[in-house]
């Protein structure tokens, strides 16, 4: 029978980020995924600024920059008359490299991270389905299938990544707890526009539908995502989307003429889903992303709370199976992503209802998503048994923040020090300090640092997701900070 030590089932977003996360630390691993081939449809398009500082992490936010649009304006129609041109929102704020969106379809994402993991000698097994599992206190025994083999597979963790329908999730005994809002359905695609520039996110506003018709232009490319809603009839139902009904559908509530569509390469169907799991873990096994929230669409959230779910794991995860800290470390990834999946639930139905109703009003749509809260740099994990209490700083930070990061004097980032696996140890003034393994030591001299972190004197020890575990006066303290872990 084959072994690994951690199985990753799916590999859209969150099963990449994770599965890099894990193949960086040296952790056997394997990522499998049912499809056969990468999917080809536009799905999320939205990079949040924190999830930005993630894959800047993992060292493909550069790649990722150039291949999607920051500063896109919305263009609001109704029917055929124009309305007006909002700009994109932007939140100014000095303790980010990425402070604004990056919008992009999402098998651009895919596609980077895919590279990155193969730089990291993996690779996705395509067309391999988990058919069924039995756990143990030992580990996982599964049983994979391919067209072309069965496999008896042994593992020591395994974490579902298979979206929200998954059945990994069902089989673990999980409660889906939520509704699904029937009467709010969508169609979306991918088409390929003839007669309409691409310089904007162009919305068609109405008092019936609230978006009529959204069109989203991908940079360098041919393709538009369309987003239009839909009225079910009294079963709930509506028509499949297919390149004629999207004409029709254009045709019909814009009353615009010469903007046809020429192809169209992927179309479905959305539903509001309103959805949280009632639990992240049974004994060894996991989900993450979507297996544990859906939500509506309404600020792009959906894929960025994946990827930050998988970051939080995948360090946890590798600590434990190093001998690092004890499995009660594990215990702490539902404890920190659940307010945030609870949060997200709260936020994105709350857009929902100000988007359409703005939209109803003919006032406007998309553009009223984006806040300071959406841009998840605010998120905190302030309540984790993980985050040392201790007072906030003369700048307000806490422990549980997230680590601003700094622009230096030299012109570097405080982030690119930060950068890899390891926990770091800022130093203000002067201290005595250990050396200690997984442990990168920064003195905190720049004036810059000083500004940010608000201290003078004292340690400021961050996780290697980039949050502050400890403010400490003393190394004796961050010393007692990790004993706690064994």
């Amino acid at each position: 029978m084959n072994q690994t030590t951690v199985l990753i089932i799916g590999a859209g977003p969150v099963g990449l980020t994770l599965a890099c996360e894990i193949a960086r630390r040296n952790i056997p691993y394997r990522i499998v995924e049912r499809s056969a081939l990468p999917p080809h449809g536009s799905r999320a398009k939205a990079l949040q600024p924190r999830s930005l500082e993630i894959l800047n992490d993992l060292g493909i936010a550069e790649t990722l920059m150039p291949l999607g649009y920051t500063e896109l304006p919305y263009r609001k129609f109704n029917g055929n008359q124009l309305i007006g041109e909002t700009p994109r929102n932007v939140f100014p704020r000095e303790d980010t490299r990425y402070p604004k969106i990056l919008l992009l379809p999402q098998y651009k994402v895919e596609e980077a991270l895919r590279t990155k993991l193969s730089e990291l000698g993996g690779t996705v097994e395509w067309a391999t389905e988990l058919i069924d599992f039995s756990q143990t206190d030992t580990g996982i025994t599964c049983r994979l299938e391919n067209p072309n083999w069965t496999e008896e597979l042994t593992c020591t963790y395994m974490v579902a990544c298979d979206g929200g329908k998954s059945t990994t999730r069902k089989k673990l005994g999980i409660n889906f707890v939520g509704e699904t809002h029937q009467h709010e359905q969508l169609w979306v695609g991918d088409v390929e526009v003839e007669g309409l520039k691409p310089d904007a996110w162009y919305n068609w506003l109405s008092p019936k539908y609230g978006i009529a018709c959204a069109l989203f232009p991908f940079k360098d490319s041919n393709s538009w995502q369309l987003q239009a809603v839909m009225l079910p009839d009294a079963d709930g139902n509506i028509p499949e989307p297919t390149l004629e009904g999207f004409n029709q559908l254009f045709k019909d509530r814009t009353q615009m003429e010469g903007i046809t569509f020429t192809n169209s390469t992927w179309q479905s169907i959305y539903r509001v889903n309103i959805r949280r799991a009632d639990r992240y873990r049974v004994g060894n096994a996991f989900i993450a992303g979507d297996v544990a929230h859906l939500h509506s669409i309404a600020g792009g959230m959906g894929m960025n709370t994946g990827i930050q779910d998988a970051y939080n794991l995948g360090w946890k995860l590798a600590a434990v199976i190093n001998g690092e800290a004890n499995d009660s470390l594990l215990d702490t990834f539902a404890e920190e992503r659940i307010p945030i999946a609870d949060w997200l639930l709260k936020t994105t139905s709350e857009n929902q209802r100000i988007m359409l109703n703005a939209a109803t009003a003919g006032k406007g749509a998309f553009e009223t998503l984006s806040t300071k809260d959406t841009t998840q740099l605010n998120l905190n994990y302030r309540d984790s048994s993980l985050s040392e209490k201790s007072n906030a700083t003369q700048s307000d930070l806490q422990t549980g923040n997230r680590a601003p990061d700094v622009h230096l004097n030299d012109g570097t980032w405080l982030s690119d020090q930060l950068r890899g696996t390891e926990w770091g140890l800022l130093i203000f003034g002067k201290a005595e300090i250990e050396a200690t393994k997984n442990l990168k030591i920064i003195n905190a001299a720049d004036e810059a640092l000083h500004k940010a972190y608000g201290l003078s004197d004292g340690l400021v020890l961050i996780r290697p997701d980039g949050y502050i575990a400890l403010i400490a006066s003393d190394w004796a303290e961050v010393h007692k900070y990790f004993d706690k872990f064994r």
